[in-house]
């Protein structure tokens, strides 16, 4: 009859393995959490001129003949240029920055966003603006310019001549696009955004990444150790119970 063995539970074990790539997971979004995301700033004020400006361009609501009367005296010094007003994709005027554009690795797509992300790109300079004077407009400011974005995207969408699967599948871009700002406006706790972003930070992250999925092999190892049963146990023959025997059987007199 065939010896049976216990199978070793340590040996390339695909269940070890998913569990292994899961704590990867973990450590990784711990160190994002912990790094690489901002909370919102309590000490925010309102500078009067920057917020003029920003609600300028997330309403619409401005001088076509003067548009620079919706700006500080300060911009063109400051920021390197005025804004320029054309005609948004509601057919209405808009504000822009004229050498803006969608910083995306499909740039602008088929669908026509550039003038979107120019628009976009001024109010997120109305905020860098804010911060350089050392008045960083509140988070709700930042939440306006983003919510803009995703309505002029869509808006795009809608007044421009595509139709069906063409129309779905520009709409899903544009959610696509609005979705990524919002997660970056989150990471940055809805702050100013920064050009680029400080790579202490990343090796920060990286360091503690490393760290937290350090510890928690050597954690693993520590407890297969305490709890370690003998290979020679594991190699214990296992012989199957032999059947048991039936009882004689006696006759009756």
């Amino acid at each position: 009859m065939p010896v049976l063995f216990r199978a070793d539970p340590w040996d390339g074990s695909l269940v070890e393995v998913g569990i292994g790539v899961r704590a990867l997971m973990l450590c990784a979004l711990l160190s994002f959490l912990v790094v690489g995301v901002d909370g919102e700033d309590a000490s925010a004020t309102t500078n009067p001129g920057a917020a003029r400006a920003l609600t300028a361009i997330t309403t619409a609501d401005f001088d076509v003949q003067h548009p620079r009367a919706s700006f500080p005296v300060e911009w063109e010094q400051r920021m390197g240029y005025w804004p320029a007003v054309v005609t948004g994709p509601e057919g209405k005027p808009i504000l822009i920055k004229p050498d803006g554009d969608c910083s995306s690795f499909s740039g602008d797509t088929s669908y026509g966003f550039d003038t979107v992300c120019k628009e976009h790109d001024l109010s997120y300079d109305v905020l860098r603006y804010s911060a350089d004077i050392g008045q960083p407009l509140p988070a709700q400011y930042r939440h306006a310019a983003d919510a803009m974005f995703r309505r002029e995207l869509h808006n795009q969408c809608t007044n421009s001549d595509v139709h069906g699967l063409s129309s779905a599948n520009c709409h899903f871009w544009a959610e696509s696009f609005a979705v990524a700002v919002d997660l970056n406006s989150w990471r940055q706790g809805y702050r100013p955004p920064v050009v680029r972003e400080p790579m202490f930070r990343w090796e920060l992250m990286i360091l503690l990444f490393a760290a937290l999925y350090a510890a928690r092999c050597a954690l693993v190892w520590l407890e297969r150790d305490m709890f370690a049963i003998p290979r020679d146990a594991l190699r214990t023959p296992i012989r199957p119970m032999a059947p048991p025997t039936a009882r004689p059987q006696h006759a009756s007199v």
